[in-house]
């Protein structure tokens, strides 16, 4: 009979035990649950087929960005882009041309970074032959006109060439320093 007694006990021990761990639990969980409001990972606004122009404050423009998907995003003010295609306009100059796999534009700080097989075309005037420059990632600033990677670039004007990893580029002036292993050939 003791031992039917001792058995019962440890069974009601046992169950008890079971019933406090799911109650600290069930606590532990509401203490650490997040309010899914907190976080933000959808966008504002989605956009297929989009051209966005960006202009000045004299209405006049300073890019196009030709996208199949825009998402925007009010609070950080950022517009995500899926394979954009931007014509970045220059004072006095032929527009150049970027292409990539993803951009962000900062559209408040004008900014722009992309990302994915950059490419960038550009032209000192219309007559001129096209430079290439080839990198992995970019961050165009706008207002100084000022292109920057840590990046490995490749550039490429007719049968010249300059590479290297990392590079500063003022838009404007045509520009190039790369900042490593740079190596080039210039033909005439």
């Amino acid at each position: 009979m003791s031992y039917i007694k001792k058995n019962f006990l440890n069974i009601i021990i046992i169950i008890l035990g079971c019933i406090t761990i799911l109650i600290v639990n069930n606590k532990a969980e509401n203490i650490l649950d997040i309010d899914s409001s907190a976080i933000k990972t959808r966008p504002d606004n989605t956009f297929n087929q989009v051209k966005y122009i960006a202009m000045d404050d004299k209405g006049m423009p300073l890019y196009t960005v030709m996208s199949p998907v825009m998402k925007q995003y009010f609070e950080n003010e950022v517009i995500e882009t899926v394979k954009p295609k931007i014509l970045l306009f220059r004072k006095n100059k032929p527009p150049s041309k970027i292409i990539s796999d993803f951009g962000l534009i900062a559209y408040k700080r004008s900014n722009v970074k992309l990302s994915g097989n950059v490419n960038m075309y550009f032209k000192e005037t219309s007559n001129a032959p096209f430079l290439k420059l080839n990198t992995e990632e970019i961050y165009i600033y706008l207002n100084e006109q000022l292109a920057v990677t840590d990046s490995e670039v490749y550039i490429n004007k007719k049968n010249s060439f300059l590479n290297g990893i990392g590079m500063k580029s003022s838009l404007m002036q045509g520009e190039f320093i790369i900042f490593e292993k740079t190596r080039g050939k210039y033909v005439k």
